[in-house]
């Protein structure tokens, strides 16, 4: 299945070609700007059990919702990134090659720290957040993708990138998963997406920060005053309640309560970001029961898409300017 120019630069992909996938899981389309209605109803039905399992273990990281958010893996339809055959009549003779002769230039990219990844998607809609530019995309059942790739030089698969939440599998664990096997770790996979760069760059979990939106990081009463508290600031345009994991921290004991921001009307300098943030904790604990004996910190997260994601996944607690959400993220068509 192809979207033109889904997967963006060319020079930031190579091809692993493998020669055991079965040929009728690759079909072709072409996607036009003009065409975008008859383009969604060719498009292949999104792994909605999945994508749920994903935003139910980002809120609530269990072992029973980590083994639900592996096996969805296991069985779920995803969209494999293909590499990049330049002009869009190649991309389509490309694929229809690879239905003849049994193979697929699967896409492996490099993050900037040179780690090799590749990216898979749980719908077209998904696809397009990450590379809005278009692409082509083959549709493979989950176990089989990661038995296609686990001869491949791919370090680390990432699903969703882009998206929020997102899934990083290291090479054990899509090993794992290769051979029908749920991994028993003692981290979720899941990860919240912070912006495009980071998501596309796919770290693995262990390095840097993570964050997560538990719903008791902050009980019913606190959230609350909260909303009334920050309401009442004129700089600030939203807010997000969560937690953050900072680099190396160890998970079951490093979680630090957040109050995510977006601000307008501040100077772009870090003192005064942080001097804001600081002023804004205090008011929040200031003569108020509800915060005072609550450890958390308050921080400016500026990217737009990370706001985005908030209001797609139900996080967010205040925005008085809420941002377009994209007419295909709210209304994929089967």
């Amino acid at each position: 299945m192809v979207l033109k120019n889904l997967f963006g630069k060319k020079d930031q992909s190579k091809k692993f070609e493998n020669p055991t996938l079965n040929g009728n899981q690759t079909d072709t389309i072409e996607e036009t700007q003009a065409s975008d209605s008859a383009q969604q109803q060719n498009e292949p039905t999104p792994a909605l059990h999945l994508e749920n399992a994903l935003v139910e273990n980002a809120r609530n990281d269990t072992p029973e919702t980590r083994a639900k958010v592996y096996q969805e893996l296991l069985f779920s339809d995803l969209l494999l990134a293909l590499a990049d055959t330049g002009a869009p009549s190649a991309a389509v003779n490309e694929a229809t090659v690879a239905a003849e002769n049994p193979s697929v230039n699967v896409a492996i990219l490099s993050n900037s720290q040179g780690v090799q990844f590749s990216a898979a998607f749980t719908s077209a809609a998904a696809a397009r957040r990450w590379r809005a530019e278009g692409g082509q995309y083959v549709s493979i059942r989950g176990q089989d993708v990661f038995k296609l790739l686990e001869p491949s030089p791919a370090e680390v698969i990432v699903v969703n990138p882009g998206s929020a939440p997102f899934v990083v599998l290291n090479k054990v664990e899509y090993k794992q998963l290769a051979m029908g096997i749920v991994p028993q770790t003692q981290r979720s996979p899941v990860q919240v997406n912070v912006s495009n760069e980071q998501a596309s760059s796919a770290q693995a979990p262990s390095e840097g920060m993570q964050i997560a939106f538990p719903p008791d990081a902050f009980n019913d009463v606190q959230k609350q005053h909260a909303l009334k508290i920050l309401a009442e600031f004129e700089n600030i345009e939203a807010a997000a309640l969560g937690a953050i994991l900072p680099p190396n921290a160890p998970q079951d004991s490093g979680w630090l309560r957040t109050v995510f921001l977006r601000v307008v009307g501040l100077e772009e300098n870090q003192e005064q970001v942080q001097s804001f943030c600081l002023s804004v904790r205090d008011s929040m604990r200031k003569d108020n029961e509800y915060f005072i004996e609550t450890q958390f910190e308050v921080g400016v997260m500026p990217d737009p898409s990370f706001w985005v994601a908030m209001h797609q996944n139900n996080f967010i607690l205040l925005d008085k300017n809420p941002p377009q959400i994209p007419a295909v993220d709210n209304s994929i068509k089967d």
